[in-house]
């Protein structure tokens, strides 16, 4: 081979080992800022600890993570800083109103004495006209909270809430002009806080939004199964008394948030799941969901009793009041159709009363 051939070939193979190198190191270093995303991701999707061995119990590596959140939370105090900083820049000046100096005093000697002022007349004070309430719906029995003008509803959940949350929430604002606070998302609940913590969530909320009276709870698909407990540290059981004993925690800290500001809870239970292990769980949740709202006086409703289940049967479909089966389950046998979506918002409206409201719309 000649040696000019040769030469091009050593730099070529040159070139790709330098590429290949770059391409590796950019992997391990966004690997190493990215860890604690992955982790979560890995957790939520499968489940147990994704940490790798040996290495992930590095300080080193560690330190990777560390930064990345650091990086993010002086993001996140630069944003919040530069809005206020906007705020104040656009709220108007406030000028300063010089007032005259005060007039002289000037005596006045009158001749006689002036004539007594006329008694002002009396103006006849209206009485207040009586205002019929507006009528309530049929099921006032079924009520169990209120709202009045200018209250807002906070939509919290995963996914079930998310396909019922437009809904409610469409309703509410046609009907009586109440506006709704929709942070459902999907693949969220409260057994992967690092993941999407809902009850610091509730908390923020409901602390910047003073106007929210109700909160309605639809959540619990994503929660059957073992929990991490901290970096480091084995997963708890599901269904085993520390996992019990943490979700509880869990939910009492947004009933709990709730309590503080006044907030009314309707917490709706999900129904019975088309496979009968998840199924069961949910069975599971819904008794802790009933007893904790139940421990802080607030309100539960199970979605079985809206789709007509009984005990532990599931169906797709739901015979209607013509007698026609209507279906309310979508194919996964988990989530709905618009109509078990329309079912589940109506059970909730129902629950709510709206004194010296006048319906608008249907």
């Amino acid at each position: 081979m000649p040696v000019s051939d040769s030469g091009v070939l050593f730099g070529t193979q040159k070139s790709a080992a330098k590429t290949l190198y770059a391409l590796l190191v950019t992997t391990v270093l966004l690997f190493w800022l990215n860890q604690n995303s992955i982790s979560l991701y890995c957790q939520q999707k499968y489940h147990e600890s994704c940490e790798l061995p040996l290495i992930g119990q590095s300080a080193a590596w560690r330190l990777g993570g560390n930064l990345s959140e650091a990086l993010g939370d002086a993001r996140t105090a630069f944003a919040d800083s530069l809005s206020r900083r906007v705020q104040l820049a656009q709220a108007p000046e406030i000028v300063p109103v010089v007032l005259p100096p005060p007039m002289p005093v000037v005596s006045v000697h009158l001749e006689a004495p002036l004539a007594p002022a006329p008694a002002p007349a009396k103006v006849p004070v209206a009485k207040p006209l009586k205002v019929a309430a507006a009528p309530l719906p049929a099921q006032a029995s079924q009520q169990v909270v209120s709202l009045a003008a200018g209250d807002e509803v906070f939509l919290v959940g995963d996914s079930l809430m998310q396909g019922v949350a437009p809904h409610l929430a469409n309703s509410l604002r046609k009907r009586y002009q109440i506006n709704s606070v929709n942070l459902s998302r999907q693949s969220t609940g409260l057994a992967y806080p690092g993941f999407f913590n809902w009850p610091q969530t509730v908390a923020s909320t409901l602390k910047s939004k003073p106007n929210i009276r109700l909160m309605v709870v639809f959540l619990g698909p994503n929660d059957p199964w073992d929990m991490p407990q901290g970096k480091g540290k084995p997963f708890l059981r599901f269904k085993s008394p520390e996992w019990e004993a943490l979700y509880r925690q869990r939910i009492d800290a947004m009933l709990e948030s709730a309590r503080e500001h006044g907030v009314q809870v309707i917490w709706v239970g999900p129904p019975n799941m088309e496979k009968p292990r998840l199924s069961t769980a949910m069975a599971y949740l819904s008794d802790l969901y009933q007893r904790e709202t139940q421990l802080y006086g607030q309100h539960y409703v199970s979605a079985n009793t809206v789709l007509g289940y009984k005990a532990d049967e599931f169906a797709y479909t739901l015979q209607d009041s013509q007698g026609k089966r209507v279906k309310t389950r979508g194919d996964d046998g988990i989530h709905f159709t618009i109509t078990g979506q329309k079912l589940i918002a109506g059970q909730v409206l129902s629950l709510i009363a709206f004194p010296g409201l006048t319906v608008t719309g249907h």
